[in-house]
């Protein structure tokens, strides 16, 4: 029996592309971005989402690329670092010279306070009503997500 509808764009749109979709993921894009640059709408790239794991994967490579650096930026912000600063001089000649410094940039406290809270027990924050609050918070979003029921009445009227 043929199937319904239009056809997946998924072999040929989509398929043959999961190395962009890594790529786009690690500079940054937005899923909607993405969508443009292959070619298909939201909605579909939403569904297949949710039927391709590999597309999936793909986007999750990237994005935890992304995380992996900005992790390493912040820890390097918390510790402080020397860089190099060019400096390009033209003399009344007009000849060019370039200049190098090493300038440190000291540590920064905020920095070190945000990697503590995450990577350390004894620095997280402990304020019992707030982590109670964020517990209620993820289990409300949890139950939507699992019911997908987006007509969900919380005043118990239908």
């Amino acid at each position: 029996m043929p199937t319904r509808g239009r056809k997946s764009k998924y072999n040929d749109y989509v398929k043959p592309r999961l190395n962009d979709v890594t790529r786009w993921a690690q500079s940054g894009a937005t899923e909607s971005e993405i969508c443009a640059a292959l070619g298909i709408a939201v909605s579909t790239f939403n569904e297949y989402k949710k039927k391709y794991s590999e597309l999936m994967d793909a986007l999750r490579a990237g994005r935890q690329t992304v995380v992996l650096n900005i992790k390493a930026a912040l820890y390097k912000r918390a510790l402080g670092f020397n860089y190099e600063e060019k400096i390009g001089r033209v003399n009344k000649d007009n000849e060019t010279s370039t200049e190098i410094h090493i300038r440190y940039a000291p540590p920064d406290t905020t920095a070190a306070a945000m990697l503590l809270r995450n990577y350390s027990e004894t620095w997280r924050d402990k304020d019992k009503q707030t982590q109670d609050f964020k517990q209620q918070e993820l289990t409300i979003k949890k139950v939507l997500a699992e019911s997908n029921n987006f007509d969900v009445n919380f005043d118990g009227t239908n």
